[in-house]
């Protein structure tokens, strides 16, 4: 087992002190004492907004300090107004934070969680994986799904989420399609096509930045259908209560690995979503 004292750097936690972002507190303060890091928290007051409800950052501070339960994580809480998505990531910076955790306000669609939202700003411009949490915390996480579709963004996420949780179950998901399926009926073209998929797998678990002990504890599966199905169906199956995904650049969830279809499933999944950008 990993030396978790020197391989995790601090957690930050940025929240808005809304009922829900309870459930990413709980979160980060349970990873923060399994990996015997220190937990920041990190609440922004909009300037406009504070003024007008005659908020200021000391007793924002008191109420945060209020909430903490008993533990013996090192908790630094951070109060300052400004710009949410920008004071989150130059904090995760200045700090050397190694994971950013975030939750949700709403579950009404996709732009009321991500487009414009801090969250969105946070995932394109973070240099580390933000873990945005869906679900209350009741005990750590047991099984771990990566979607891939052989990109080196899915690599870097597959080879971060193991690193990050060096003792869990990881379980890579490749979805793919058969053209024209709908008018071509031939068994062998889909035979032949999902052979051509599993060599696509083999030679994307055969590359040497996948360690020795990541291999033991990885199963992958090729899965003919969409790719929000596929993930339905493989969460289901096997209890997965973490979905790592892997985005390209600064250009937002648009160029997410799997396409456009990451905008989709950051909306509908049940489970904590973990962001991992690709510098690439």
């Amino acid at each position: 087992m990993a030396d978790i004292k020197t391989t995790h750097k601090p957690i930050l936690l940025a929240t808005d002190m809304t009922a829900r972002c309870d459930r990413a507190f709980d979160r980060a303060l349970m990873l923060a004492k399994i990996w015997e890091t220190r937990l920041i928290v990190v609440h922004v007051l909009d300037p406009k907004q504070a003024k007008k409800k005659g908020l200021v950052p000391k007793e924002a501070r008191v109420q945060l300090e209020e909430e903490l339960p008993e533990t013996d994580v090192d908790v630094q809480f951070i109060i300052e107004m400004g710009h949410v998505g920008e004071l989150v990531i130059e904090t995760a910076k200045r700090e050397r934070c190694g994971l950013i955790v975030t939750g949700v306000g709403h579950y009404d669609g996709f732009s009321d969680i991500f487009l414009g939202s801090p969250v969105d700003h946070i995932v394109r411009h973070a240099d580390v994986p933000v873990l945005i949490i869906k679900r209350k915390p009741a005990k750590p996480y047991r099984n771990i799904m990566i979607a891939t579709d052989f990109s080196h963004c899915s690599m870097t996420a597959l080879n971060t989420a193991a690193e990050m949780f060096p003792d869990i179950p990881l379980h890579l998901v490749h979805a793919y399609n058969v053209p024209y399926s709908g008018w071509l009926k031939s068994d062998q073209v889909a035979k032949d096509i999902g052979s051509e998929e599993t060599k696509l797998m083999e030679r994307f678990l055969a590359q040497t930045t996948i360690n020795n002990a990541t291999y033991k504890r990885l199963e992958a599966s090729n899965e003919k259908g969409e790719l929000g199905v596929v993930l339905f169906k493989k969460i289901k199956e096997l209890k997965s209560d973490l979905v790592v995904l892997g985005t390209h650049g600064k250009s937002g969830f648009m160029r997410a690995s799997m396409g456009n279809n990451a905008r989709v499933l950051l909306g509908w999944l049940k489970q904590d979503v973990m962001m991992v950008r690709d510098s690439q």
